[in-house]
This record gives structure tokens, C-alpha cells and sequence, in this order.
């Protein structure tokens, strides 16, 4: 024994010590296929962890130890076992170095795991009370760092939890060691995983502690011992998780503290970002208790002078700044946005003023992270917002110019129709910071340019010549980043000017083609990306008779890319395929038997894991607080990224080539049902969306008449699409009903939704109890999503709620909508639960965007039931009467709608209203600044008119109709529109027959758009026109442009 024991500690020592890589490598080896292949080698190292001179060797030994223990414990003898713990609690009370005696601690947790549970162990609890009893303050460490090691590894405790907190409440002041309060810290934070909700005692004990954990955390900040301060850090991020109340009596004093720590100019950078980064949590986690304790103004107020601290160059780099920022964030997109906004604006505003540069760029950052949460709150005050923007844009510190640009971009992306109007003050300013020197600033530019082009429209064309020349210039000298996103620009300018970018169609894919054939380093790998997926915008504006002699050989290199092993030249490869497959349709079917097996291949990546192991690293870097193994687990978000690109392009190939993707959906299916339980939410909304689209183009392929509303759907689906249907909804519930991001179920009541529109009633006959459920709990605000943890103490004022919780309830009613279309009178028992909970969100107190949205979905529910609205008529019209003269353009525009809506299905009898709402109707056909307001009381009247004509005075009323004619943006309230004047043509209508000629100015004008009218609508118009061409020849129709359609 001795000799094996004397070869094994010589092979540790060559592991360590050898400066022969070879020799490393045969020593290593030799320890796997010589010693540790029986039991024998657990004693062994056992007596080398207590005896070796060398506190490396110890060290080594002791890891190696752990490992072997959990292999060869079982087959050890009694009396082997027996010495072998005896031995290492000996040992460990000796052992002087931290690093050895941690990982003798591991060792004693392993034996525990598997010794505890069997009460093989008693003496080990009385050796812990002992030892953190002692007065020798490294028994004191040993003890308690076992007990953390024992909690990191099993639950043999949970019976022991009062005994230890206790125990812990004086350890956690230990008059002599940090490290004994440190280490306490850490092992409250392992131990709470194990206190069960319904532990009161235990709960109440732990959360008297701590104020004390806050301070050892303080002590540790202000001794500049930042790996125990670490330490800290993440157990207070560990208990913000925890579903038991333990940090919800302290919250306001933790905020205070944290906010503190992180304005703290004297603490390190990294510990001020621990502390910032808890704060994000918090806002995550408690923002129902931060609400009611109305700590929302003092963390604005506190965060904004840190955000005007300077940063660093690498913009990868967390600084104190940047983390104040996401904080802000966090509370913009958590929190309602009327808590949040107001108090920011005013910082917004006054830091705009501050002479300190530094201060401005706060503003406009703090600005530039609040829109995302708060837009719809925005809208009213966009233009000033878009003032101070442009201030900013014009200032002469490069810093705020460069922020500006940061604001600019994020309005840019919620705000499009209003970016685009401002197209004229905004490119200008845009184009003077695309010239400057500084390459900072001209990135930003061109990332503001870029998001303001996606939008701009026909806008766009008046400056295209000169955005051309500028960016074809930047492209050709431009460097790194820089001329990744001057690319990207291009590829907007493309999309946005359409057909009109032909003439530099040559110029630009001559350049672009290069780019696509670099591959030397990073850089230019970065390049190849963006300009694979810029030929693909490039490609959507030119049309397939310009591209397609570029076509196969662009194909070629985007296929070649993919064998590059670069995640964002996989990402940009599909990005260009779905493009060109939207542009070429069937012809780009011979690409799919090479294009399918790279996109599953992407679906297949493994990314939940990544080893990152060195088995002959340092000791100095060999960390005893290692997980399980000495392996690091990395969740790689790229490899996610790439699955959620490719699951969206598997469903856009489909959508292109139809039949000749057949072949492949077996096997995409089987991808994407995988991929809706990721863990990535991006992913699970892409392989959800992907879904329904396969739902949608299997049903558009199977050839199906209409289908009509009720259950059971009076339309049978073709039986691929049964099939189908069998695979989807049962993987899209499966997740809804656990799914814990809001945006994810949003995706999924907009597909569905949209599935709904095309395929009818037959979708969703098997599972309507199951989606009503969803959308039930969702009104109710009891939904998976929306749940706080424990703690958090219910729900606020419920006429506030942040944007994206609006958004999910908008989701449901709107999918509501959709449902009562596609039910009919089915609808009215899910109807009798809905329509209550839709109904609250119109009242004065709720943003106008909750009152459109209620009103919206309402009149949704009032035209898809048809005849079953009427047993809520009684509730519905005074809510819609009280819409149509609302201080908001939307919610009356929305009550137009809904008001029609009634008046048309219901059977009540509401002609003797029809006064009353002609009257309420009459200003929406005034100067409104909202077409849309206009176009849906159109709809209203048509609707009131062909229900009740006799109770409308239409010598009157028609005038004011036809003079808002042809409609301006809502066109789906032509089909109620035209129906009408189609109807009193045919009655031969005295007024309508004097005034023809007008009619048929209108009629011009509607015809003159392809989209506008549905197709049997468009085909009805033109059978009017030649009917009223051989009724009256005086009319001369034939020498008008409608000649076309005689």
C-alpha cells in the first residue's frame, strides 16, 4: 500500500510540476487507467490529502478524492469507510491552506450525500456544532464551510434547518473571522432552496437574518474584499428567486442599500455593478412591493447620476453607467409607464440642460432605454421627446451626439409613422453626423438612418440619390463595424424604395457580391453576414427578372458560408434565403434538398451545455468552490439565436414554395414541436409562428371552399390538414398553459389568431374549452405569465400596468375577436365570460390605448357573432355610444366600428336610437386627424342604413357619406360601404341616381388599387359599371379610364 501510495502522489506531482506537456499528458492518463480503477485509490488519496508536504498536492488529491468517492464509496469495506471519515475530519481541522481544506470540505459533502440519508453519520452533526462552537476561529471556518458544502450537494439537513439557523445567527457575527461570516452568508443562501412555503418558523428565521447578511456584505465592501463581497452578491441574487417571502420585509432597505452601494464611487466598478444588477432583479421580482412602497422616484432619481458617469471604450464591457441603464430599463418595460416616465422626463429634460456633457448623455441614453416599455404612454408627447432629440443630434460634445443617435434609433423603431413624417428635420440632421470624423458616432448614425429608412416609404425617394452616394462612399472607405451597418443601411434603402432602387441596383451588388466572398478573420466574416442578408432586401425591391442572373451564384456562396462555422453568417444566410425564396417562389425549389439539412442541423444544435475543463490547470486558478465536475455550464444565447432564425425561415420556405416543400415538412415538423419548449423565449415564438404558418399553407394547398362560422364547423379540413392540426395545437397548449414569458403567449394569440382568419372554426373545434381556459385566466390576470412570486402581494391599482401586460390582454381580446368570427352564435357562452372582463378596460381612468383596445375588441365580438350580440346589447351600447365622442382619434374610430357592428347583427330593435347616434356620428365626418375615424363612421352608417333604411333621413345622410368617400385607410369597411351604394343603385335611389357621376369618380379611384376592394366586392363594382353604362349612355363611361372594365 505504501508503494502504490508513494507512485501515486509521484504521478499527482507530474501532473502539477512537469514542464513536459507529454509527460502531463502520460501522467494524467496514467491516473485514469492505473490508480484510480478500484477502491483502493479513496484511502490512498485520503492519506496523501493528510500527509503530502506540498499544499498543491493536498489540493489536487483532495479534488481528485471527491471524484473517486462518488465512484467507490459504495464497494469500500465498513472498516475502510470507518477510518477514511474519521480521517478527514482529522484532517481538515489541521489543514492551514483554504484551498485544500475547501476541497477536504467537498469530499466530507460527497461522503454526507450518501451517508446522511442512511444514518451512517451521526457523528458528523456533533463534529459540526463543535466546530463552529469552537474559539478557534479555523475550526469556526471549517465548520460552517462544511455545513455550505453539505447544502450544496444534498438535502440530508432539511431536518436539521431550525438547528442550524439558529446556529447560524451567531456565526453570521462571529467577533473574529470574515471568512466564518462570509461563508455563513453563503450557506443561508444554499439553504433556503430547502425551506419549504410552508415552513413559517424557518421563513421567519431566515429573513431576521438578513440584516446581518447585508452587513457582512457591507464589511466585505468596505474592506476591499471583492471575492467575498462576489460571494454575497449572488446569494442575495439567489434569494430574489426564491419563492418564500425572504427579502419582502426588507425590500425598501434593500433598494436603499444596493442603490447606495451602487452610486458608491469609492467601491470598485465590478461591485457596484453586482450591486446595480441585484436592483435589475429586484425590479423583476418585487416590482409589485417596489410599487407600493413607492421606491420608483428615489432609484430614478439615484440611477440617473450614475448613468452620467463616464464608460468605458469596449462596448462589451459592464461599467456602473451601463448597469444604471439596464436598471432603468428594467423598470420601463416592468412597471406601468405612467410610474415611471414622468418622474424620468423630468430628468430627461433638466440633465438636457446641464452644462456636463456627460449629464446630457445621460438624457439621452435614459431616454433612449424608456421607450420600448412606454409607448403608447409617449405617442402624446412624442413631438416634444423628438425636440430634445434633435437638440441633442445638433450638440457640440461628440458624446451626446453619439447618445442622441442611440434615442433616435429606439424611437425610430416604435414610432415609424411619426419618424416618417418628420423624414424632413430628422435625415438632414442624420446625414451631418454620417460625415463627422468620429467612427463612434458615424456607426450610430448609420444605426438611426437604418431604422428610420425601414418605414420611410415613398418618403424615401426625394433623398435617395444623394443617402446613395453617401453610403456607396462610406462602403468604399469606411472600416470594422462601421461598414457592417453602412451595409445594413443599404439593405433598408433597398426595402423601403422598392422598385425605384433599380438604378443603382448594378453599383451596389457588384459591391455586395464581394463582401460575400470574405472569409480571412472576424471582421470580415462579420461582413460577408451582413451583406448576404442585404442582397436578400436587395432582391425583395429589384424583382426576380434583375436578380436572377446573380441568382445561382449568390446561392452558391450563401451555401458555402454555411460551412463556416460563424453563427451569424448562418443567421444572415437564412435571413437571404427567405427573401429570395419570397421573390422567386418556385423557382427557388431546386435550392431546397441543399438548404433543408442545415436549417435542421441548426434546430439539432446542443447549446445547453459547453465544458470548459483544463485538467493541468494552476492551482492558483483552480478554484475549490467549482461545481460539480470542475465544469462551468455556459448557456450559449448565439447557438439560440441561430435556432430562433432558422425555425422563422423553415416556416417562410414553406409559405414560398408550397408543394415542393412537401418532402421536407415531416422532418421541419418534428424540429419545430421540439423547439417550442426551449429555453430561450425567442425560440419558442419562432417555432410557434412557424407552426401556424405550416398550418396556414397546408390549408391554403389543400384547394378548401370558404369556410363557414359554428361548431361543429360546418366545413370539414382536408385530412393533411387534420393531420396537421393534430401535431400543432397540442404542442402550442402544451406550452401556453406553462408558459412564463408574456411576449411568448402574445405570439401565440396572434397566430393563432391569424390561423383562425384563414381556416375557419375547424382548427380550434377540439380545443376551444382549452384556448377560452387560457384566455380566461389571461383577462382575469391568473394566467402562468402573470403571476408574481409569493411575496409580492397581488395586484396594484389595476387601471395602471406596464405596456407589455397591456399588450397580452390586448393579444386575448383580440383573439376573442377572431374566435366569436369564427364561432358565430357558438360563441355566446365564452362571449357571457369575456365580454365583462373586456369591458373594464373602458373607463376614463385606463391609457387610451386600453380603451381602444377594449372597444376594438368588443365591436370585434359584436361582428363576429352576428345574431348572438344581441343578449349583450343592453350592456354594449351604452360602452359604444360613449366611445364615439372619446378625447382619443382611436378609441372613437373604434367605437364607430363597434356601434355599426351592433346596430347591424343585433335583433333588438335600436332604430329609435338611430337619431341619438347619427347625431354622435355626424363630427366624425369633420377634419378628423385620423382617417381612420372617418372611414369606420362610414362603415357605421352603411351598417345603421342597411339595417334600418327607413330610419334614416338618407337625403340628408348621403351627402355626408359620399362626400368622405373613397375611403382612406380602414378598407375593410368597404365591403359594408360599397354594399350599400351597390344596394341603392339597384333600388334606383333618387339621390344616388343624381348623383352618379360622382360615384363614379370614386369608383375610379377605389379600382385604380388592387387592394382595396376583396375580389368578389371588385368584380360586383364592375358589373355596376357596365350595367350603368347601358342604363345610361348619357353617362359617357366609355371615354373615361373605366372604359377598361366595359
Amino acid at each position: 500500500m505504501e508503494q502504490y501510495v508513494a507512485s501515486l502522489e509521484q504521478t499527482l506531482q507530474q501532473v502539477l510540476f512537469s514542464n513536459d506537456s507529454n509527460q502531463i499528458k502520460e501522467a494524467t492518463k496514467a491516473l485514469s487507467s492505473q490508480y484510480f480503477t478500484d477502491a483502493t485509490c479513496v484511502p490512498a488519496l485520503t492519506h496523501i490529502v493528510e500527509n503530502s508536504p506540498q499544499k498543491e498536492v493536498r489540493q489536487l488529491s483532495a479534488v481528485e478524492l471527491r471524484k473517486q468517492v462518488a465512484n467507490w464509496w459504495p464497494k469500500l469495506e465498513d472498516g475502510v469507510k470507518t477510518n477514511t471519515k474519521a480521517q478527514l475530519l482529522r484532517l481538515i481541522l489541521n489543514e492551514q491552506e483554504s484551498l485544500p481544506r475547501h476541497s477536504a470540505a467537498r469530499v466530507i459533502a460527497t461522503i454526507g450525500r450518501i451517508e446522511i440519508p442512511i444514518n451512517a453519520w451521526p457523528e458528523l452533526i456533533d463534529f459540526l456544532f463543535q466546530c463552529c462552537s469552537s474559539t478557534t476561529p479555523g475550526h469556526r471556518e471549517v465548520g460552517v464551510y462544511i455545513i455550505y458544502a453539505i447544502f450544496e450537494v444534498t438535502d440530508a439537513f432539511a431536518d436539521n434547518l431550525r438547528q442550524l439557523l439558529e446556529l447560524f445567527s451567531r456565526t453570521i457575527v462571529d467577533p473574529e473571522s470574515q471568512v466564518v461570516r462570509t461563508t455563513t452568508v453563503q450557506a443561508l443562501g444554499k439553504m433556503a432552496d430547502f425551506i419549504d412555503d410552508d415552513q413559517k418558523q424557518e421563513i421567519d428565521m431566515l429573513t431576521e437574518l438578513v440584516p446581518h447578511m447585508v452587513h457582512v456584505l457591507k464589511q466585505c465592501l468596505d474592506n476591499s474584499d471583492e471575492e467575498s463581497a462576489a460571494k454575497c452578491f449572488d446569494v442575495f441574487d439567489t434569494l430574489l428567486l426564491l419563492e418564500i417571502p425572504v427579502l419582502s420585509k426588507h425590500v425598501q432597505s434593500l433598494i436603499e442599500f444596493f442603490l447606495t452601494v451602487g452610486a458608491n464611487r469609492s467601491y470598485e466598478p465590478l461591485m457596484r455593478v453586482q450591486a446595480l444588477s441585484f436592483l435589475m432583479w429586484a425590479v423583476v421580482y418585487k416590482k409589485t412591493k417596489i410599487q407600493r412602497l413607492k421606491l420608483v422616484s428615489p432609484m430614478i432619481q439615484a440611477l440617473m447620476p450614475i448613468g452620467a458617469e463616464e464608460e468605458p471604450d469596449d462596448m462589451d464591457e459592464d461599467s456602473p453607467a451601463r448597469l444604471a441603464f439596464k436598471v432603468i430599463n428594467t423598470l420601463g418595460t416592468n412597471l406601468p409607464p405612467q410610474q415611471v416616465f414622468p418622474i424620468a422626463s423630468e430628468g430627461i429634460i433638466a440633465y438636457m440642460q446641464n452644462p456636463n456633457p456627460l449629464y446630457r448623455k445621460a438624457s439621452m441614453v435614459t431616454l433612449a432605454v424608456l421607450v420600448e416599455g412606454a409607448v403608447d404612454f409617449i405617442r402624446p408627447r412624442f413631438q416634444d421627446l423628438l425636440l430634445i432629440v434633435c437638440t441633442g443630434l445638433q450638440d457640440p460634445e461628440a458624446i451626446v451626439r453619439r447618445a442622441a443617435c442611440m434615442a433616435l434609433t429606439s424611437l425610430a423603431e416604435d414610432f415609424d409613422q411619426e419618424i416618417a413624417e418628420n423624414h424632413a428635420t430628422l435625415l438632414p440632421l442624420v446625414f451631418n453626423l454620417m460625415n463627422e470624423p468620429s467612427p463612434d458616432i458615424t456607426r450610430q448614425a448609420c444605426n438611426a438612418l437604418d431604422s428610420i429608412l425601414e418605414d420611410l416609404g415613398d418618403n424615401i425617394l426625394q433623398y435617395l440619390p444623394e443617402l446613395m452616394q453617401k453610403l456607396l462612399q462610406m462602403l468604399d472607405h469606411a472600416q470594422g463595424e462601421t461598414r457592417a451597418i453602412v451595409v445594413a443601411a443599404i439593405g433598408s434603402a433597398a426595402h423601403a424604395s422598392g422598385g425605384e432602387f433599380t438604378p443603382y441596383f448594378h453599383e451596389v451588388t457588384k459591391r455586395l457580391h464581394h463582401l460575400t466572398t470574405l472569409r480571412a478573420n472576424e471582421d470580415e466574416l462579420m461582413l460577408r453576414a451582413v451583406a448576404t442578408d442585404a442582397l436578400g432586401a436587395v432582391a425583395q425591391a429589384v424583382g426576380k427578372d434583375a436578380f436572377r442572373p446573380y441568382l445561382n451564384d449568390q446561392m452558391n456562396l450563401a451555401l458555402e458560408g454555411l460551412q463556416l462555422n460563424n453563427t451569424r453568417i448562418r443567421e444572415c444566410v437564412y435571413y437571404f434565403f427567405a427573401g429570395i425564396a419570397q421573390v422567386f417562389e418556385d423557382e427557388f425549389s431546386p435550392y431546397l434538398a441543399a438548404i433543408i439539412p442545415h436549417l435542421i442541423q441548426s434546430c439539432q444544435l446542443d447549446e445547453n451545455t459547453t465544458r470548459v475543463e483544463n485538467e493541468t490547470e494552476d492551482l492558483e486558478d483552480l478554484d475549490a468552490d467549482e461545481t460539480e465536475e470542475d465544469v462551468n455550464y455556459v448557456f450559449k444565447s448565439a447557438i439560440a439565436d441561430e435556432k430562433e432564425v432558422a425555425a422563422d425561415t423553415i416556416g417562410e420556405l414553406f409559405q414560398h414554395t408550397r408543394s415542393a416543400f412537401l418532402p421536407y415538412v415531416e422532418s421541419t415538423v418534428k424540429e419545430l414541436t421540439e423547439l417550442t419548449t426551449h429555453m430561450a423565449d425567442g425560440v419558442r415564438k419562432a417555432s410557434c409562428a412557424a407552426l401556424f404558418a405550416f398550418l396556414r399553407t397546408f390549408y391554403s394547398l389543400s384547394n378548401a371552399q370558404e369556410w363557414k362560422a359554428g361548431l361543429p364547423a360546418p366545413i370539414p379540413l382536408h385530412d393533411n390538414v387534420v393531420q396537421l392540426n393534430s401535431l400543432v395545437m397540442p404542442a402550442v397548449l402544451g406550452i401556453w398553459q406553462d408558459e412564463d414569458e408574456k411576449m411568448v403567449v402574445v405570439q401565440i394569440c396572434q397566430e393563432m389568431a391569424e390561423a383562425i382568419k384563414l381556416c375557419g372554426p375547424g382548427i380550434i373545434a377540439d380545443h376551444i374549452g382549452e384556448i377560452a381556459e387560457q384566455l380566461k385566466l389571461i383577462f382575469e390576470k391568473k394566467a402562468y405569465c402573470q403571476q408574481e412570486l409569493a411575496d409580492d402581494e397581488g395586484l396594484l391599482d389595476e387601471d395602471e400596468q406596464a405596456e407589455f401586460d397591456a399588450l397580452l390582454i390586448s393579444a386575448a381580446s383580440d383573439l376573442s375577436g377572431v374566435l366569436s368570427a369564427a364561432l358565430g352564435t357558438s360563441f355566446v357562452p365564452y362571449a357571457q365570460v369575456f365580454i365583462p372582463h373586456i369591458a373594464k378596460y373602458y373607463k376614463k381612468s385606463k391609457p387610451s390605448s386600453e380603451r381602444s383596445m377594449a372597444i376594438g375588441s368588443l365591436g370585434e365580438i359584436a361582428n363576429g357573432m352576428g345574431s348572438g350580440i344581441t343578449e349583450f346589447t343592453e350592456q354594449l351600447f351604452p360602452l359604444f355610444v360613449k366611445a364615439l365622442s372619446d378625447e382619443e382619434d382611436e378609441v372613437r374610430s373604434n367605437g364607430a366600428f363597434a356601434i355599426g357592428a351592433l346596430c347591424q347583427n343585433t335583433t333588438i330593435d335600436l332604430s329609435s336610437q338611430y337619431p341619438t347616434l347619427l347625431t354622435a356620428l355626424y363630427p366624425l365626418f369633420q377634419g378628423q386627424a385620423l382617417p381612420n375615424v372617418t372611414d369606420n363612421a362610414c362603415g357605421a352608417v352603411a351598417r345603421m342604413i342597411m339595417r334600418h333604411p327607413e330610419a334614416v333621413p338618407l337625403d340628408q345622410v348621403l351627402p355626408v357619406f359620399v362626400q368622405a368617400l373613397p375611403l382612406k385607410r380602414d378598407f375593410e369597411e368597404n365591403e359594408p360601404v360599397y354594399q350599400l351604394l351597390f344596394s341603392l343603385i339597384r333600388t334606383q335611389n333618387s339621390w344616388v341616381g343624381n348623383n352618379l357621376p360622382r360615384l363614379l369618380q370614386i369608383f375610379t379611384e377605389v379600382l385604380s388599387k388592387e387592394d382595396e376592394l376583396k375580389p368578389h366586392r371588385r368584380q360586383e363594382m364592375i358589373d355596376i359599371i357596365k350595367s350603368l353604362n347601358q342604363q345610361f349612355p348619357a353617362l359617357n363611361i366609355g371615354s373615361t379610364s373605366l372604359s377598361a372594365y366595359l
